[in-house]
């Protein structure tokens, strides 16, 4: 028999809710909820316990990784993963972006720089438009990429498209479209919004799954679209995004964002603390965990889920901010200790050896999931 931790006395956060309970962990994984029971007599050795008294246990955030941390070694690169454990982070998403002459073993090489990762980390490939072509799309998607996301920097882009033929494939292999303006563009506001409303229209014609950034949702509008539409938001957007999941508490609202994206007007209370918390959890963890197909995998601690746990103290939680500015998450050191996979990486606020602890993760379903 396997030998189990048990985590007790720990309030799980949900993105609905919180619960007072034990967690169960068996090979990295959660096996299971419940306060004690009667054990079964053929067990002959007690679970490793950890006391989480007075502690709130959270899925660990999924982030985009920051776009210097490809060019990063060795202890540069240790020193970007672990400021993202600080602030909960325990999966990371990068885009690869190659180029044109580049061969399979020349790609593969382009990944060998999260081999030292302590933590998960999935990999989404970036094109620009000349490269967005049925041949492309179907050789990148039959490399096991279920994400790709498109660079865009004029209005024309859209209608160059070969839609027809990239359609079937994209949703052949279920894969996910995620659209992205690079700062730098030519592009002036103006612009940007007429090219995120032309993508909107083709790829609700296609049905293609996308992922949008730097916009809410157009709640009240019928022709919002919940399933294949996903918003990804800035920091502009964030706070909006919160209060949008507090009125819908129970209802499918498709947005996620990046734990170091989140700004939070909290000066006048619209939630309480502990809503506040579940509705971290459900913006940065358990959406973008759905959005890019790791869900329920990530972004969850239910049974089955990885191990993957966030400790806060519960004194800590909005108790050392000034209530009278807007809270910056990616500024306050969230938990005191971080278990990835089970296994401790940062406990105590100390960090601890585990190089290589991090896993590809290459089996994601961007569809499986309304969020």
């Amino acid at each position: 028999m396997q030998q189990e931790t048990v985590i007790r006395g720990g309030t799980i956060v949900t993105a609905q809710g919180l619960m007072e309970t034990d967690v169960w962990i068996v090979d990295g994984k959660i096996a299971r909820w419940g306060k004690d029971t009667l054990r079964a007599k053929k067990q002959v050795s007690r679970p490793k316990e950890i006391d989480a008294t007075g502690m709130y246990l959270l899925p660990g955030f999924v982030a985009m990784a920051p776009p210097q941390l490809q060019r990063l070694k060795g202890a540069d690169y240790l020193q970007e993963v672990r400021a993202l454990i600080r602030t909960g982070c325990t999966t990371l998403v990068d885009v690869l972006l190659p180029e044109r002459w580049m061969n399979r073993e020349q790609v593969a090489y382009l990944k060998t720089n999260h081999y030292d990762s302590p933590i998960d980390y999935v990999w989404h490939v970036g094109l620009e438009v000349p490269r967005f072509t049925g041949k492309e799309v179907l050789e990148w998607c039959r490399q096991g990429f279920r994400t790709i996301r498109l660079y865009l920097r004029h209005l024309g882009d859209i209608s160059t498209l070969e839609w027809e033929t990239i359609s079937q494939i994209l949703t052949s292999y279920r894969a996910n479209l995620h659209l992205h303006l690079p700062p730098r563009s030519s592009l002036g506001r103006a612009d940007r919004e007429e090219l995120r409303r032309r993508w909107m229209e083709v790829t609700r014609y296609w049905n293609i799954r996308i992922v949008v950034e730097q916009m809410l949702p157009p709640f009240e509008e019928e022709v919002f679209e919940k399933y294949y539409h996903l918003y990804w938001l800035d920091t502009v957007h964030t706070d909006r995004g919160l209060r949008a999941l507090h009125r819908q508490w129970y209802a499918s609202c498709p947005i996620a964002s990046s734990i170091k994206e989140i700004r939070c007007d909290y000066r006048r209370r619209w939630c309480s603390e502990e809503e506040l918390l579940s509705l971290l959890v459900r913006l940065a963890s358990r959406n973008v965990a759905k959005a890019f197909g790791l869900y329920p995998r990530k972004g969850s601690l239910a049974p089955g889920a990885d191990a993957d746990i966030l400790f806060l103290k519960k004194e800590y939680w909005l108790t050392k901010m000034d209530s009278s500015t807007i809270l910056n998450f990616s500024e306050i050191e969230l938990p005191t200790s971080v278990m990835s996979n089970g296994i401790w990486i940062y406990r105590d606020l100390h960090f601890l050896p585990v190089l290589g602890l991090g896993r590809c993760l290459r089996d994601t379903r961007p569809y499986a999931y309304v969020i």
